[in-house]
């Protein structure tokens, strides 16, 4: 029964992802109160992590959707925060139902815990609407390196006063009940485009790769850091945000699993941004990317961050 019950867990797999090993990841956009086009809608999540003793732990966790009229799967990274309390980022994606294929956490001690899917429930995305994901509590199992996850749908949490007249109401993403509605403005009803007034910076963000014997793969995985781009950026525009000017680059000597399809080691090597906290923003955001790759390989990683006004 169990290698039946492991075949059919396979099957369900492969089925969420056609060609598994061929599909790559993307990363939805952080909404900025930008007007939607007819076919996008928003969605939030809250997020706790639990230890086997039922102790709540901070950190953050990234997960992979996978919509299943787009075909198309997209890697979240949340950081986790007081429960009830509006939203630090919401994310914009095409209308469709988004089953989560893989749940996994890096612990303080750079310990990875994965929990893999498909969830029982489909999560509703809607357009010109928001869905709320409910609270996602990860339990660390006692099998090392074991998550288990369970979805509770939550009241909304999102301000009306933050919904910047884009989206009509709030739903929940299970069973598609609305939440809240918000006024729209005249322009988002009809479609405009409605300009954002903010101030802009420069930012760029760099990468230098060397896989060694195995560099033929440098364009698979440089493909994967690329496509997590904005997310990887945050973490310098949070340390430029803390009144801390500086650029530079940050070299790292990895190990890349075929087995987990992650990094499974991940050292500094060199650091001319030498801020604690934008380093370990880095370590949790790059150990948390997935490569489609079919080898092991060990390779030198190099992110240069500059700025401009």
């Amino acid at each position: 029964m169990a290698r039946i019950a492991a075949i059919v867990g396979c099957c369900l797999l492969l089925s969420l992802f056609p060609l598994q090993a061929q599909v790559t990841t993307l990363t939805p956009k952080v909404w900025n109160g930008e007007a939607l086009a007819k076919d996008e809608g928003l969605f939030y999540l809250q997020g706790s992590i639990i230890d086997s003793n039922a102790q709540h732990k901070g950190g953050s966790f990234s997960f992979i959707i996978f919509g299943k009229n787009h075909q198309k799967a997209y890697s979240v990274q949340l950081d986790t925060a007081a429960l009830g309390q509006h939203p630090d980022k919401v994310w914009k994606l095409k209308e469709d139902d988004y089953q989560i294929a893989q749940v996994q956490h890096v612990d303080s001690q750079g310990k990875r815990w994965i929990w893999k899917g498909p969830y029982r429930t489909a999560l509703q995305v809607r357009s010109k609407s928001l869905s709320n994901f409910g609270i996602w509590y990860l339990v660390q199992l006692k099998q090392a390196g074991q998550l288990s996850i369970l979805i509770k749908p939550s009241p909304n949490t999102f301000q009306a006063a933050k919904s910047q007249g884009s989206i009509a109401r709030v739903i929940d993403a299970v069973s598609g009940r609305e939440q809240a509605t918000f006024e729209q403005k005249a322009a988002a009803r009809q479609g405009e485009i409605r300009a954002v007034m903010r101030s802009t910076r420069t930012i760029g963000m760099f990468y230098k790769l060397n896989l060694f014997r195995q560099n033929q793969y440098a364009p698979t995985v440089i493909g994967v850091i690329q496509s997590n781009d904005p997310d990887l950026r945050t973490c310098y525009t949070d340390f430029l945000d803390r009144g801390t000017p500086g650029k530079g680059t940050i070299s790292y000597t990895m190990l890349l699993s075929h087995q987990s399809h992650s990094i499974k080691s991940l050292k500094v090597k060199q650091a001319e941004i030498k801020d604690e906290r934008f380093l370990e923003c880095l370590y949790y955001k790059l150990m948390a990317l997935s490569f489609p790759i079919k080898e092991s390989m060990i390779g030198e990683l190099s992110l240069i961050f500059q700025v401009g006004t």
